[in-house]
């Protein structure tokens, strides 16, 4: 279990966000969301031991984040950027490789045990095609699943994704996201994720954790979070929300 407990977030002496209290169990996807610059990315740095808390306390399993040395903390928690940071030149299977870092030793290279363990990653992934591929001559979505690779080769009981569809058509954040839900129920992988789009945080996620003003304005199932008063305050427009026909999630609309 990761946790964050009445910690305040930011740098040097820009607070982003105040009294934050929030955990995320095995088994579950809580999604953070809130509008642009909330601070949602800098919460998803904490709780990777990234960034430590200005006050309060940020850990996993009743340890403190900070207090750790970071190869133990890598293989607690695994972070999922946007693809876009992956360097072109990287053949696949050697940014699924990288993921194995936090268990070698000091200038020591990969074995067999992990080749064999970025080898299931990638497919699980469904990347095991792309291995020697360069990153450069991949789509959005195959590097997204790369990164996912990636993350999964750490073996890390906690998963952090950061707007891991941004810049991705339908199909590739709808291939994304139910392979995040399959590796969540297989793996009991404790998920965080920051997401702009209300309607895939409501088919995908547990719980919501909704960013307003500096503060977490409330946390809850998606058919508690995402209601029309809540989201109105908070992006500033009228929302509407009804029952999605196909399952019963919420289905958020904006407009007049």
């Amino acid at each position: 279990m990761i946790e964050l407990r009445n910690a305040s977030l930011g740098y040097s002496d820009l607070i982003v966000l105040q009294d934050v209290s929030l955990q995320v169990e095995p088994g579950e996807v809580l999604a953070v969301v809130g509008p642009n610059g909330v601070g949602k990315s800098t919460l998803v740095r904490v709780a990777s031991g990234a960034l430590r808390p200005l006050s309060g306390w940020a850990g996993i399993d009743g340890r403190a984040l900070h207090e750790l040395p970071p190869a133990q903390r890598a293989r607690l928690v695994s972070v999922v950027p946007q693809a876009s940071n992956l360097p072109p030149a990287f053949r696949a299977q050697d940014v699924v490789l990288l993921g194995r870092t936090p268990y070698l030793g000091w200038l020591s290279s990969e074995g067999e045990l992990d080749r064999r363990a970025a080898a299931e990653a990638m497919e699980r992934t469904d990347t095991q095609y792309l291995a020697d591929r360069r990153v450069g001559e991949l789509s959005g979505g195959e590097q997204q699943r790369l990164l996912i690779a990636r993350a999964l080769a750490q073996a890390a009981p906690v998963m952090l994704l950061d707007e891991p569809t941004a810049h991705l058509d339908l199909r590739h954040q709808d291939r994304v996201l139910k392979l995040v839900r399959r590796l969540v129920a297989e793996e009991n992988l404790a998920v965080l994720l920051a997401l702009h789009d209300l309607n895939l945080v409501s088919r995908f996620a547990d719980r919501v954790a909704l960013l307003s003003d500096g503060r977490v304005r409330k946390i809850g199932s998606p058919q508690e979070v995402l209601a029309p008063e809540e989201l109105a305050d908070v992006y500033g427009i009228r929302i509407h929300v009804m029952p999605n026909p196909l399952d019963g999630k919420p289905l958020i609309l904006p407009g007049e």
